[in-house]
């Protein structure tokens, strides 16, 4: 597959890899819908993956390949980049200004607003590194634009008006860079190449809550297996995010423990009590056993509690130290009975004021095969396709004198970043040798080779 390009009909590739299962999905936009071409959902044969995180990248790695070849049949042609996203148990935000002087009142182009939304992620990482006193490395893995200014006026869309200067507020998303380095290392395996990342509340929040829900004062949790991931939208814009290291796979562990059977016994057991009142199973002994939709219910009652507990108070937290007016619920884990009630009376709000969101948010997504899911968990993978569209935040590995760094790339790269990265290492034109890998455009390299001899 080429690089999908934002104008055309071209397949954007679409990875949600997930605590539990792997789900791939090929679309292209076309106007203001998007088509879904082929989904393809593949379960970890092992527990690959913990809270978000992998720990296996053998093995997620080769599920990958799994998934891309199913995908590669239905579409009849090559995939080679990739879009994904990022969670984790561990997520830093920063809230930032930035300011961009435009030398002379000029007409706002494409470029002018690219170019200040990577400022703003550049400051948002200086502020985030001066408060950083852990150990840990962080990369920026997505951005949501709060405000737009133009000559200190808030503007919706800068582009082709006329003005001196252009600001933003925006929200900038990190992550230890061994959440990072894990899903590039995975994809890079499987024979892929990242032509995105961003982070999953991003990705999930592009599809349930669109802009014009976005002047109401929404929260949207992505209940997964590993995280609970959080957004809040007010006054038209996304003003917070945040994740939660508590998920599905509580309960799941729960139901292992109670009924003496592994881990994907209990799944099955979990998944089963949404359709039928008893479900039947053999435990480790190899005996039949029959448990009710009730007893469920009630093993999984005080993690469930705990679960929607800290939910409500994420959001609270999140949102000024108050509830929000409704929230969406979208993934696996937030289907099981009575979440949502949880949640709703944690808030203190209706609980049908709190709900699970699927085919409801998809009103503006065609789905080209008849069997396609269209609920609550293809939100996510859905919205990773969507969010690249929107923005392209991706990294660059580069090879300085021997010496492999990863950098943002911002689209205005040059040897002394790469030299930045590297500590005691003295840029010297004429002995650097620079290379780059990892799906880097070939524009990348020249931009690179043009600022050497500026220099």
């Amino acid at each position: 597959m080429q690089r999908a390009n934002k104008g055309t009909n071209a397949y954007v590739y679409g990875l949600d890899i997930g605590t539990r299962s792997i789900v791939g999905t090929v679309g292209y936009r076309q106007k203001d819908r998007f088509v879904v071409v082929a989904q393809q959902v593949k379960e970890h044969e092992s527990r690959a993956m913990l809270d978000g995180q992998i720990h296996d990248i053998g093995a997620v790695s080769d599920m990958i390949r799994e998934v891309t070849d199913l995908l590669e049949s239905k579409v009849g042609e090559p995939l080679k980049q990739v879009c994904i996203a990022a969670a984790g148990r561990v997520l830093k935000t920063v809230t930032v200004h930035v300011d961009m002087d435009l030398e002379g009142e000029k007409t706002v182009s494409k470029e002018d607003i690219h170019m200040l939304n990577s400022y703003g992620v550049e400051k948002a990482y200086e502020i985030f590194q001066k408060d950083n006193d852990s150990e840990m490395k962080f990369y920026c893995v997505g951005y949501s634009i709060i405000h737009y200014y133009m000559n200190g006026y808030p503007m919706n869309n800068l582009e082709s008006h006329k003005a001196k200067e252009i600001s933003a507020d925006m929200i900038a998303t990190f992550l230890p860079d061994d959440v990072v380095d894990g899903l590039y290392k995975a994809v890079e395996l499987a024979g892929l190449e990242v032509a995105n990342l961003t982070l999953e509340p991003i990705a999930a929040i592009e599809l349930a809550i669109p802009d014009m829900y976005r002047m109401l004062n929404i929260a949207l949790i992505d209940v997964g297996a590993g995280t609970s991931d959080i957004s809040i939208t007010k006054d038209g814009s996304i003003i917070a995010y945040g994740m939660l290291p508590v998920a599905g796979d509580c309960l799941t562990e729960d139901i292992a423990r109670h009924c003496l059977v592994d881990f994907q016994t209990a799944e099955q057991i979990k998944r089963g009590i949404e359709k039928e009142p008893i479900v039947e199973y053999k435990d480790i002994m190899g005996l039949p056993q029959k448990i009710t939709k009730d007893e469920v219910l009630a093993v999984v009652e005080q993690d469930m509690e705990d679960m929607a507990s800290q939910a409500a108070e994420k959001i609270k937290e999140l949102n000024g130290n108050k509830p929000v007016s409704a929230v969406f619920v979208v993934g696996g884990g937030g289907k099981i009975d009575t979440y949502t009630d949880r949640v709703a009376k944690h808030l203190g709000i209706a609980p049908e004021r709190c709900a699970v969101r699927g085919e409801e948010v998809m009103q503006k997504v065609d789905f080209m095969e008849r069997d396609a899911a269209r609920d609550s968990l293809m939100v996510t993978p859905i919205g990773i396709c969507l969010n690249f569209y929107e923005q392209s935040n991706n990294f660059i590995f580069v090879t300085f004198n021997d010496k492999r760094v990863k950098l943002y790339d911002n689209n205005r790269l040059a040897i002394v970043d790469a030299a930045m990265k590297c500590e005691s290492v003295f840029l010297h034109h004429d002995k650097a040798l620079v290379s780059l890998s990892g799906g880097a455009d070939s524009d990348i390299v020249l931009d690179l080779c043009q600022r050497v001899r500026r220099e």
